[in-house]
C-alpha cells in the first residue's frame, strides 16, 4: 500500500509500472523485428515506413505513461482520472502531429507499412495485460 508520501508507491502501482515497461519494450522489439523483416522482404522504404509507424505509436505512449505514472502526484481518484483524460488527449494530438510530419517530411513513405505497424503496436498493447494475467511475465 502507498503511504501517501511523495516518491512512495504501492504494490499495484509497481505492477502497473512493470506492465507499462513490458508493453513498451514489447512494442519496441516488435517494431524492430517487423522493420528488419521488411527490409529483407520489401526493401528499405517499407522498413523505414514501418519504423516510423512504430515510433508514431511508441513516442506518444511513452509521454502518456510518464504523465500517468508519476511517483510524486496526489493519489486521489479524481486527480488520477483527470491525468488519464488529459494525457490521452495529448497522446492523440501528438500522434496526429507525428502522422502529419511523417507524411509531409518523409518522401517516399509506404502507407501500408506505416499504418500496419501502428495497428500492430495497438495489438501488442492489448495483448500485454493478457500475457501478464497468464503469468508469462514474472511479477
Amino acid at each position: 500500500m502507498s503511504t501517501g508520501k511523495p516518491g512512495c508507491i504501492g504494490r499495484n502501482t509497481r505492477k502497473t509500472y512493470q506492465l507499462a515497461l513490458y508493453t513498451i519494450a514489447g512494442q519496441i522489439v516488435t517494431t524492430l523485428l517487423i522493420s528488419s523483416l521488411l527490409v529483407v522482404v520489401n526493401g528499405r522504404i517499407a522498413a523505414h515506413s514501418a519504423l516510423l509507424g512504430g515510433l508514431i505509436f511508441i513516442l506518444p505512449s511513452l509521454y502518456q505513461a510518464r504523465q500517468v505514472l508519476k511517483k510524486d502526484r496526489p493519489g486521489t481518484v479524481s486527480s488520477t482520472l483527470r491525468d488519464l483524460y488529459k494525457s490521452e488527449i495529448w497522446k492523440m494530438a501528438l500522434s496526429a502531429v507525428l502522422f502529419a510530419l511523417a507524411f509531409t517530411l518523409v518522401k517516399p513513405v509506404e502507407p501500408f507499412s506505416l499504418f500496419g505497424v501502428f495497428i500492430a503496436m495497438q495489438l501488442v498493447g492489448w495483448m500485454a495485460p493478457v500475457a501478464q494475467n497468464l503469468k508469462l511475465f514474472k511479477s
